[in-house]
């Protein structure tokens, strides 16, 4: 997959001729996951963008990270797979165990159909969980677009999240996503009722084409505990949109390894959105005939970040901030 020798070389000359000179020496990717092998009980494995994986262990990040960002300080923030039909408990103290030291800060998954307030403020209290995951598969709709944000957060969660002053990253649900009025109906609440509880909406809330978001981020713009992330944003108009639009402290680097580590791009046609990858996979098309060179949908993040930071004549400074300096500064913060 991603280690092979040829695609391993290819990247490498794509980061010294474009990313070399580009991205900070330190980088802080806000959006990992991580999982043993013991968590995949179904004894099937987990399906990376078209790649059959058995783990992704914190071994595998590092030397993914050294490979792929050499000469570069990788931290991040990691959770699991958020998943009901895997062992969250197994993956859950997975990551509490990776979060020993600086370097990486476990958020814990969150499932309001097995948690209850007493099981999750006595992991949070132990005080190695800086945040919580919450998925849209963890409601169990049999329709995955009727889920709203009160699913996956009941006001309890919330209540503990606020007291606690907890980060949420969250994977807003609905077929129309961050155009959901309902969802910017929820953000907004939530942002408004629980301060001291931070919301990181995941990818632009999966806004990847511009129709998307031109409209929508700007409605979330003044809620100062609401951060977004860029995992898996390989359009540079979308990117440059959230950048003029979206106060830039608020805006994270996130990665979403290990899907982004696999060769693939995710592009716009007609007001949509896909993937396109080299071999089949559910959420893509493929390129059966073999005519492309696939970087990675990581390296197309950071080649749209790139663009979108020329385009609007931002400095060093901003990379910097978004890259490294605006997610230590959160996690400071909500000590």
């Amino acid at each position: 997959m991603w280690r092979t020798e040829e695609f391993v070389k290819q990247n490498a000359e794509i980061f010294g001729e474009e990313m070399e000179g580009f991205l900070p020496r330190k980088i802080l990717d806000f959006h990992v996951h991580v999982f043993p092998a013991a968590t995949l009980t179904d004894g099937l494995p987990f399906i990376c963008a078209g790649h059959p994986i058995e783990k992704y262990d914190i071994e595998d990040f590092e030397t993914d990270m050294a490979a792929v960002l050499p000469g570069r300080n990788v931290s991040a923030v990691i959770f699991g797979l958020p998943d009901p039909k895997y062992d969250n408990d197994i993956n859950n103290r997975y990551v509490a165990e990776c979060g020993n030291g600086d370097r990486y800060t476990p958020f814990r998954m969150f499932d309001p159909h097995v948690d209850t307030p007493d099981t999750l403020s006595a992991d949070i209290d132990r005080g190695v969980f800086r945040g919580l995951k919450p998925y849209l598969t963890f409601a169990r709709k049999k329709n995955p677009d009727d889920v709203q944000i009160p699913d996956m957060l009941p006001d309890w969660v919330m209540e503990i999240a606020n007291s606690r002053k907890l980060i949420i990253t969250l994977h807003i649900p609905r077929k129309l996503r961050l155009a959901d009025p309902d969802n910017q109906k929820y953000v907004a609440e939530y942002a408004e009722k629980y301060p001291d509880a931070t919301l990181v909406i995941a990818h632009i809330g999966r806004a990847y084409f511009l129709k998307n978001i031109a409209g929508n981020l700007e409605r979330l713009k003044d809620l100062p505990n609401v951060y977004i992330d860029l995992a898996m944003l390989n359009n540079w108009e979308v990117l440059e949109h959230a950048f003029r639009q979206f106060d830039h402290k608020r805006i994270l680097f996130g990665s979403d390894v290990p899907v982004a580590l696999a060769p693939g791009k995710s592009v716009e046609i007609d007001n949509q959105y896909t993937y396109v990858t080299p071999v089949p996979w559910e959420l893509s098309i493929s390129d059966e005939h073999a005519k492309l060179k696939f970087t990675s949908f990581l390296y197309e993040e950071f080649r749209a970040i790139r663009k979108a930071v020329e385009r609007l004549g931002l400095g060093k400074d901003f990379v910097r901030d978004i890259l490294y300096r605006n997610g230590t500064c959160l996690l400071n913060k909500n000590r």
